[in-house]
């Protein structure tokens, strides 16, 4: 249905709408990657006119940042049912968290394309309100996480959710080859050690990550913390 013409008058219209849009870029990103979504089809996909898309979201970008938010939260969802609770080891929680990200590729796709293209056109305000919930959600994890582990501090449940984040996009993009590539890859046995799996090689990230901070308290990965003003 197109509601170009109708505009949203309350406050739980409006709430549809941005979930009409949400639910349209979800959709999207099943069968296109982020680079080649557009606002004009984001719109054509929720019914209604591009201006009225960027009614409830400034950007393409914002729209994205929050499927990505939401996303996390559906992990940190399941990874609370599926995480064994009694007596795990480093390389079963490793292996549980690799395979359930592998699984939610638009969260690795998005995660591969946060820093450097999804957050760059944001304003302060809309940027803000996607790191205070990406924090939560990073907190969250480390807890989820710890308490399998024997828990953790502030500082290590934090710098575990950075480096677990960071390892999933870079892995993530690292491990897509292109077409082209692909091709080579097949046509050149050679070239198979630059051809990386995608869930074994997150899982034995994971799972060195897991072991360092078992041995070793680590400093603030905050930008700020800790340095001398």
């Amino acid at each position: 249905m197109n509601h170009e013409f109708r505009r949203a008058r309350t406050e739980e219209q409006r709430a549809e709408r941005r979930a009409a849009i949400l639910t349209a870029a979800r959709g999207l990103l099943y069968d296109v990657r982020v680079a080649d979504l557009t606002l004009t089809e984001l719109a054509r996909r929720s019914g209604l006119a591009k201006s009225n898309v960027l009614r409830y979201f400034e950007s393409r970008e914002a729209v994205l940042l929050e499927v990505y938010n939401l996303d996390f939260v559906d992990w940190l969802d399941e990874l609370e049912r599926e995480l064994p609770a009694t007596d795990p080891d480093v390389e079963s929680v490793a292996a549980v968290l690799a395979e359930s990200a592998v699984r939610r590729a638009r969260m690795c796709e998005l995660a591969a394309n946060s820093p450097s293209v999804l957050e760059r056109n944001l304003s302060g305000d809309v940027a803000a309100a996607y790191k205070l919930a990406f924090v939560a959600n990073a907190h969250r994890f480390g807890r989820i996480v710890g308490e399998r582990l024997g828990g953790y501090s502030d500082t290590a449940s934090m710098a575990l959710a950075a480096m677990v984040i960071l390892g999933v996009g870079g892995i993530w993009a690292g491990t897509q080859p292109s077409p082209g590539m692909a091709a080579a890859y097949a046509a050149h046995p050679e070239l198979a050690v630059m051809s990386h799996d995608t869930e074994r090689s997150l899982r034995e990230y994971i799972a060195t990550v897991l072991t360092g901070l078992a041995h070793r308290e680590p400093q603030s990965v905050l930008r700020h913390e800790g340095t001398e003003a």
